[in-house]
């Protein structure tokens, strides 16, 4: 122990701070956590560098109004030199003026660049990959229309025709209300764009006659909170950006979710960022889909 204490003592290297904005308290505070558990786990396993590098993370309870809030506080500390999150394209479409404004390395786990790293996420890429693998396989399931629903901001603000030129299938966007849920039919497929607690409530909402119909979400899928708060009579599955380590990193972390994977390759990329010094080589990604049952989340092959 003594050992440890004074080599603590003789770090002499300038301290700098990688912000994490997320949830910590409310419904989504278990994702906050994991995130934060995964920030330290990529700041435990990088190699040591010209700085010491410690995460600074700020809650925003999944609000919208708490994450610019969330961002200004990190912003004001002349410390932090790179941000992780907010975690969801709602939430960074929130807080993306300031964020951006900074000019500081900003990485939302969400925003990869599919041929490697992260984007910006006004970058529509990590979008557009998702929705294209999601219609191809909503048709292979017999769907013939793509349906978007929930909360579309962060979103690419595109056309339904923009949107099925990405697809491959016709796709319109449902309103609000509860006449548009009543045109639905099972030969609709649902691509949830919002929250996972949102989510819950729109398939309570959904009549018998639409159990057959498959309903998708992107990363929100893996939100616990969904199968904990949804009567799951539809199918259900999700999607999200992966790549070749995966495997090999799930078996010696934990959390393992592919949840954490990306706030953990996102943390990777912010230290990187920060020192200069690139660890590993670029890895392309690719998308990732799941099916949940009796809820529990099941690597899905259509």
């Amino acid at each position: 122990m003594l050992g440890l204490v004074l080599a603590a003592c003789t770090d002499v290297r300038p301290i700098v701070k990688i912000g994490l904005i997320a949830p910590f308290e409310g419904l989504y505070r278990r994702t906050g956590y994991e995130a934060l558990a995964a920030m330290r786990q990529a700041l435990a396993d990088a190699p040591t560098g010209p700085v010491a590098i410690i995460p600074l993370a700020l809650d925003d309870s999944a609000d919208p109004t708490r994450t610019v809030r969330a961002a200004e506080k990190l912003l004001v500390d002349p410390q932090v030199q790179a941000v992780v999150g907010p975690l969801s394209p709602a939430l960074a479409a929130a807080s993306r003026d300031r964020l951006e404004a900074a000019s500081l390395p900003w990485f939302a786990p969400y925003a990869v660049a599919p041929a490697g790293g992260f984007a910006a996420p006004s970058d529509d890429a990590w979008a557009a990959g998702l929705i294209r693998a999601a219609g191809a396989a909503v048709q292979r399931q017999g769907a013939t229309t793509l349906v978007l629903a929930g909360n579309a901001q962060g979103w690419p603000a595109w056309d339904d025709a923009a949107w099925a030129a990405v697809a491959g299938l016709p796709v319109r966007t449902l309103r609000d209300d509860p006449a548009a849920v009543a045109s639905l039919t099972s030969r609709d497929a649902i691509f949830w764009r919002g929250a996972a607690n949102e989510a819950a409530t729109f398939l309570e909402r959904l009549p018998p006659q639409l159990a057959d119909m498959s309903f998708w979400l992107g990363p929100a899928g893996g939100d616990p909170i969904l199968t904990e708060r949804a009567i799951i009579d539809s199918k259900l599955y999700w999607l999200t950006w992966s790549n070749v380590h995966y495997n090999d990193w799930a078996a010696h972390h934990s959390p393992a979710t592919p949840s954490a994977f990306l706030v953990y390759q996102a943390a990777r990329a912010a230290i990187e960022a920060v020192t200069g010094v690139a660890s590993t080589a670029v890895t392309p990604w690719h998308v990732e889909m799941f099916e949940v049952e009796d809820g529990v989340s099941r690597s899905y092959t259509p």
